[in-house]
This record gives structure tokens, sequence and C-alpha cells, in this order.
């Protein structure tokens, strides 16, 4: 192990080639493998990860984090003033820390254990995000997500899930219902959350050993055929002055009531 800072390179012009992945954030090509993670708490629970590291760009007061914070310090630094990396990044960088990464791959129908929380359609990264985030903090360590759902994998999404994502599997499937029917088979019950007139209050609802919890897109819900296929429909209680909550509020509640 070593904690060494060997390659620190000080960036002074914007257009370094060293720090191409990191120039216009929001435009910049990274490889379809990698992905650009930022902050704080992203990189402590990352330095717990074996992902592989290829670069980081800071500014110089977060070097001291870097080495307390990393045992093991085998990727080159760049660093450069506040005011260049944000002309660099094209918007003001949440704590001044990026780091270039191997993307986390997605495992296998045959990985899946315990229970899963099941994305059908969510298309925001804030919402994905906060529902990766909500599973760690309620020991749920799979998710299913289908096709028409954002990737937990973009930096947005592991931003905001506070890098929980590393501590998270990801299946993704192309196939959901067909998916489903096999967990079902593996004595899994679906359980899907929507305002149906089946649906069984989620207070009084006992949740099985082996539990797939699908939560619908932020503005049609599940899709009518998983909702046909699911064991059981779940509702939320609420005023009837609200129509809905969203679906990060929604699914954090029921990850509750299911770990009770």
């Amino acid at each position: 192990m070593q904690n060494k800072m060997q390659d620190i390179i000080n960036i002074s012009e914007i257009n370094d080639p060293q720090i191409k992945e990191f120039i216009s954030l929001r435009k910049s090509q990274v490889e379809e493998n990698q992905v650009v993670v930022e902050s704080k708490n992203v990189f402590k629970k990352l330095f717990s990860t074996n992902i592989k590291i290829h670069k980081v760009f800071t500014t110089i007061e977060h070097l001291d984090f870097l080495k307390e914070n990393c045992s093991d310090i085998d990727f080159p630094i760049y660093t450069a003033s506040n005011e260049l990396m944000k002309d660099i990044v094209g918007h003001k960088i949440h704590q001044g820390m990026l780091a270039l990464i191997d993307k986390p791959k997605y495992i296998t129908f045959d990985e899946i254990q315990g229970n899963v929380v099941v994305l059908n359609g969510l298309t925001s990264p804030e919402n994905v995000g906060s529902i990766v985030r909500s599973c760690a903090a309620f020991n749920i360590t799979t998710l299913i997500i289908d096709e028409n759902t954002c990737s937990p994998f973009i930096r947005r999404c592991i931003r905001v899930s506070t890098g929980n994502l590393f501590n998270i599997k990801v299946y993704k499937t192309s196939t959901l219902k067909d998916d489903l029917i096999k967990l079902q088979s593996l004595d899994y019950k679906v359980l899907t959350t929507a305002n149906h007139e089946t649906a069984v209050s989620l207070h009084e609802f006992t949740f099985p050993k082996k539990s797939a919890v699908v939560i619908g897109s932020e503005g049609f819900g599940a899709q009518q055929d998983i909702i046909d296929l699911s064991d059981n429909i779940l509702r939320i209680d609420i005023s009837e002055e609200v129509t809905s909550l969203n679906a990060a509020i929604a699914a954090s509640i029921v990850f509750f009531q299911m770990g009770k």
C-alpha cells in the first residue's frame, strides 16, 4: 500500500489534453466503460472499493483529503485553481474534486440476491440516485433497471446517491416482464406501487421473505403488463389533497416499511 503523491501535475491551460475528460463536463466525451465522479462523499465510498481510478482532478486544498482517505494512490493527480477548474469544467464543481473511474459493471440475473428494487421507466437522475441511496440505507443490495430507466452509473446519479451506488449491485434487463416471472418462479413476490383499485394499504401489508418491489415511472407509473403480473399492488395512504408522491420519496417509505 502507498499513499505518496508522486504524480501531482499542475494544470494552467484550459484545453490541456491531460484532463480532456473533465473539459466542459456536460458535453465531454468519456469512454463508454468509464465515468466522471465528484464530491468528497463519493470519493470516500470510492476509496473503499476496488474500482479502478484513472486520474483525479482537484484543487490544491483537497490534497490532504486524498492522502488521508486513500491508502493506495496509484493514479495521477491534476490540480488547478478554483477559477480555472470552473472554466475547464463549465460550471461550479461540487467541493472541487473530480475523478475518472471505471464504470461499475452490471451483474447477471443469477447474481440477484435478497430483496430487490425494480425501476420501471424512471428517467430522472435525481430520482434514480435518491432511490439508490435509500436502498443502501435500508440494506437492499440489488437493483433491477429496465432499458427505459436512466442508468444509475452516470455522474449525476452517483453524486445524488452520495457514492452508495458502489455498494449496490445493478442488473439491467431488456425483458423486464420475463425476468419478473423468473423471479416469481424462484419464490419472489412481485410488489408494485400504484394508485390502483385493487391496491393494498402499505400500512396493513406484511412483506414476504423474498420481495421484488417495482417503482414505476415519474409520469405514468408502472407499465400495465407489470401491474397485471404483480402478486400485490401497494398504495401509500396520503391526504386526498395530494394526488401522488415523488417516486424517490414513495420508494423510501416502502423500503422503510419493508425493513420493519
